[in-house]
């Protein structure tokens, strides 16, 4: 057909973050059949082929600097997926990563932890920006977080010693005070600190909690326990990344696009399935919550079942935590709801029972307050905006 354009999709999938993307890419592209597609990795030996094939559009995951310039010599409108290099004059759809790295710090704190570290790149764009907001939610707590830089582009070099990475993860893991908890960039390097906890001999969680980023369901299984990750709203940023395109391969040529998606939640494994409280009223509380928020368990219920006076539970909660059991209870809940609205197509009132709210209207004051979003307005912003026009 004469309208046919030619889209390439240098994105590499072996990373579960790409495949959501091109799931989303591919969604948006019913309803552009003149659409065909290239793929290949985005590397410099792609760029030759791909000058011949001659894209009218690229959508990229671009960490290779080679790459970047190759494609913006071919002046051909671009689309980038990731924030790994610092390329403000071409279009970014990408994960927002200070609120991944602030998601995570509340996370590990409402559990109790006191110690912290930080593995990841020092100098790739997205692992910085998730390293400074999860330093920032830690400290503005009042404690310190020890990072060690291994570089995942979205691997480890080639030509880089896997023994000299090891030596020098190991030391920085003997040398943190325990129990730990750690965010690594993303689910690569989160696995191979688990597995460098298994061959020293650290218990993961119990001395060191692990958490990824992009909740890659292969990586997070592939190694013990099964890891904790931030899930990230890929296909959301697929669909999006591909109206972008859309738009500037129609001659729309507006400033450069920058646009930034939150996480949709943390899925927790048994990674960090351990709590880090040395009060044992508070962690027995806290165990409670935990297990029976969901279940409409109330203050009442607790301070029953564990025989102190509330003002008591209360105090030391806050010297612990930070905060009440009320708002962890609330915490727990709308975490419950943000799974129940992302994984399934239940109605509101179903929803709000099944995260422990007596109704659909008590759900979305509270889910609002604390995310900024009712919950129809969270569920649709995973789903994208309508296919088409």
């Amino acid at each position: 057909m004469p309208d046919t354009r030619r889209i390439a999709l240098l994105l590499p999938q072996d990373l579960g973050y790409s495949r959501a993307v091109l799931r989303g890419v591919q969604e948006y592209a019913v309803s552009r059949p003149q659409w065909i597609f290239r793929d290949a990795p985005p590397v410099p030996d792609t760029i030759k082929p791909l000058r011949e094939w001659k894209p009218d559009g690229v959508i990229a995951l671009l960490f290779d600097p080679a790459v970047a310039d190759a494609l913006k010599r071919m002046r051909k409108p671009v689309v980038n997926t990731t924030s790994t290099l610092d390329l403000p004059k071409v279009a970014l759809v990408e994960n927002d990563h200070e609120a991944i790295g602030r998601t995570a710090a509340e996370y590990f704190l409402k559990r109790g932890f006191r110690n912290f570290g930080y593995f990841g790149s020092r100098w790739m764009g997205a692992s910085l920006a998730r390293e400074a907001a999860f330093r920032g939610g830690v400290e503005a707590a009042g404690h310190s977080v020890s990072t060690c830089h291994g570089e995942y582009l979205p691997r480890p070099p080639l030509s880089e010693s896997w023994v000299q990475v090891d030596r020098r993860i190991d030391a920085w893991l003997r040398g943190l005070p325990k129990p730990v908890a750690v965010l690594a960039q993303n689910d690569v390097p989160a696995r191979d600190l688990a597995d460098r906890c298994r061959e020293l001999g650290l218990s993961v969680p119990h001395d060191v909690a692990l958490m990824g980023v992009d909740n890659d369901d292969l990586k997070c299984h592939l190694c013990h326990p099964p890891l904790t990750s931030i899930a990230v709203p890929g296909r959301r940023i697929g669909i999006e990344a591909a109206r972008v395109l859309d738009g500037m391969m129609q001659g729309r040529k507006p400033q450069p696009v920058h646009r930034f998606f939150p996480p949709v939640r943390v899925v927790a494994r048994q990674s960090t399935d351990t709590l880090a409280v040395a009060d044992e009223l508070v962690a027995s509380v806290l165990r409670l919550i935990h297990e029976r928020a969901t279940a409409g368990l109330t203050v009442g219920e607790i301070v029953r079942h564990v025989n102190v006076s509330r003002r008591q539970i209360e105090r030391r909660f806050r010297e612990q935590l930070g905060g009440t059991p009320l708002e962890e209870i609330r915490r727990v809940r709308v975490e419950r709801a943000k799974q129940l609205l992302a994984e399934t197509d239940l109605d509101m009132p179903q929803v709000a029972s099944g995260a422990g709210f007596n109704d659909a209207r008590r759900l979305s004051v509270v889910f609002k307050s604390r995310t900024g979003q009712t919950p129809s307005q969270f569920r649709r912003s995973l789903q994208g905006h309508p296919i088409g026009g």
